[in-house]
């Protein structure tokens, strides 16, 4: 082989090096983001649940609550009364 055949022999195998860290690097990236997603669902679980046992409610209040909200999904009066039902729990 002569000299320009071999350095770009080189060349490419310095750039499948570097695509090869890369996507080593990539690969470390998606598994934090999947680490931190989790981590991020826990924290907000954690909220809501301390925001719940906050309104002191029993297990029973509670679904009748819950299922009052899925009852009248997506409709304006749900949000309202769902923000009176909060406020009144919250005093």
């Amino acid at each position: 082989m002569d000299k320009a055949t071999e350095k770009i022999i080189l060349e490419i195998e310095k750039e499948l090096k570097k695509k090869k860290d890369l996507e080593e690097k990539l690969r470390l990236a998606n598994e934090r983001i999947k680490l931190l997603e989790t981590k991020k669902i826990e924290a907000e679980n954690a909220q809501i649940v301390a925001s719940i046992r906050q309104l002191n409610v029993s297990p029973e209040e509670l679904q009748s609550f819950l299922s009052g909200i899925k009852a009248k999904r997506g409709t304006a009066e749900c949000v309202s009364d769902t923000k009176d039902v909060m406020e009144e729990k919250a005093v």
